[in-house]
C-alpha cells in the first residue's frame, strides 16, 4: 500500500509541479511542491522513509526538470532524513511550525548545494542570484505551501491506512 501511495503522489506532483506551481508562480518563483513533499513525508513517517522518498522523488524531479542529474536528489535524500530526525525532537502541536521551518532551512541549503554544482560544472554563476534572490525566495513560498499541502497528504495517508511514525 506505500508503494500504491507513493507512486500516486508522484503522479500528482508531476503534473502540478510544471503546470499549477508555474501557474501561481511570484516574482517568477515558483514553490517546489516535491521538496515540501519530501519534508512532510520525513517529518510524518520518519528519517527512513523521509530518505528514499527524498532520492527517488529528487532523481525524478532532476528528471522532469532537466537541470543537473542527481543534485536534487542527493539534497532531497538529506532533507528527508534530517526531517525524520528533526521530527523525533518535536511533539504534534509543534510540527506546523517546525515543519515550515524546516522547509524554508532547507530549501536555502538547497538552493546553496545547486549553486555549488552550478558553479563547479559551468563555472561563471551569480551567488547573489542564486541564494538571495531565488533561493530565500523560494524557501519562504515554500514554508507557506508546505502548510497547505499538508493536510491532503495526511489524509490520503489515513486513507491507506499508514501510520505516522512521530
Amino acid at each position: 500500500m506505500q508503494i500504491l501511495f507513493y507512486a500516486i503522489w508522484l503522479v500528482i506532483l508531476s503534473v502540478l509541479q510544471p503546470t499549477f506551481a508555474r501557474g501561481i508562480e511570484i516574482f517568477s518563483i515558483a514553490p517546489n511542491l516535491f521538496l515540501c513533499f519530501v519534508i512532510i513525508i520525513g517529518f510524518h513517517r520518519g528519517k527512513m522513509d523521509g530518505a528514499i522518498c527524498g532520492a527517488v522523488f529528487g532523481l525524478f524531479y532532476d528528471m522532469l526538470i532537466g537541470r543537473m542529474i542527481g543534485v536534487n536528489a542527493i539534497c532531497y535524500f538529506y532533507l528527508g532524513f534530517c526531517a525524520g530526525i528533526l521530527s523525533e525532537n518535536f511533539f504534534s502541536g509543534g510540527k506546523n511550525l517546525a515543519t515550515a521551518i524546516s522547509t524554508f532551512v532547507g530549501t536555502v541549503l538547497a538552493a546553496l548545494i545547486y549553486y555549488l554544482a552550478r558553479f563547479i560544472a559551468f563555472g561563471d554563476v551569480s551567488f547573489t542570484t542564486s541564494i538571495f534572490r531565488i533561493g530565500l525566495l523560494e524557501g519562504i513560498y515554500n514554508a507557506v505551501c508546505v502548510i497547505i499541502i499538508k493536510f491532503p497528504i495526511l489524509g490520503l495517508m489515513k486513507l491507506f491506512r499508514m501510520k505516522k511514525i512521530s
